[in-house]
């Protein structure tokens, strides 16, 4: 993998948790608070995410394999990522010394902007929002080398009628585009939901699917503002 630890920026100081700390049921989205924030910041814990995201539940001694890191690292820092509400343990995984992590059902929202604007928030913030859009940028550009240079590879052929991308314009109002948004967020939960669980191992003909989304308005660039207006 090319991805190594400055994506992530620099490590955040994990912060105790309070009574008022409380997680949704699962299956709801869990609302990331500053201190669940500045958790996920950590360069380790990113990366620790994406491979449970990617490859499904693992244990410590399994992604310290994978990432070249000690068990030890991999193991205090899945105790932290669940101490902030991003995985839990796996069932049916139980036995064995060690215990197997997953991404917590429903996943996680994070209001970037709002953290990006204040000053206590916005290192934190950056050091997240940085490694998502740099990860989302890599991960399809390593899909179109492959298809590039390895067209006729089994696993690629596969795939190429499958995968897609598209782009569309609509003239909308903010409101609207939030309107628009949240009932295609709703759609995609709803329809995700019929693959919830899977493991490679259980289903050995799937891969893990990116979806990747954005909804943007198309203002005059910030090269084009003179007067910063």
């Amino acid at each position: 993998m090319r991805r190594g630890p400055d994506r992530y920026g620099e490590a955040m100081p994990d912060e105790p948790m309070t009574d008022e700390d409380a997680f949704p049921e699962e299956g709801e989205q869990l609302q990331v608070d500053a201190s669940a924030l500045r958790g996920l910041a950590h360069p380790l814990r990113g990366r620790i995410l994406d491979e449970l995201i990617r490859n499904g539940p693992a244990t410590a001694t399994i992604l310290g394999r994978r990432l070249g890191e000690s068990s030890g690292a991999t193991s205090y820092h899945l105790r932290q990522l669940s101490r902030y509400g991003f995985i839990d343990a796996a069932p049916g995984r139980s036995g064995g010394r060690e215990r197997w992590w997953r991404i917590r059902p429903g996943g996680w929202n994070m209001a970037g902007h709002a953290f990006m604007e204040d000053p206590r928030t916005r290192p934190a913030a950056e050091a997240v929002l940085n490694r998502y859009y740099r990860g989302r940028h890599e991960n399809f550009q390593d899909w179109l080398e492959l298809v590039r240079e390895l067209p006729d590879a089994p696993d690629v052929r596969g795939w190429k009628g499958a995968a897609t991308d598209s782009q569309m314009h609509l003239r909308l109002t903010p409101g609207e585009t939030s309107e628009f948004a949240a009932a295609f967020y709703a759609f995609l939960r709803e329809y995700m939901k019929r693959f919830e669980g899977r493991t490679p191992e259980e289903h050995p003909d799937t891969e893990s699917v990116e979806v990747q989304v954005n909804i943007f308005p198309a203002l005059p660039p910030l090269r084009d503002r003179g007067d910063g207006s």
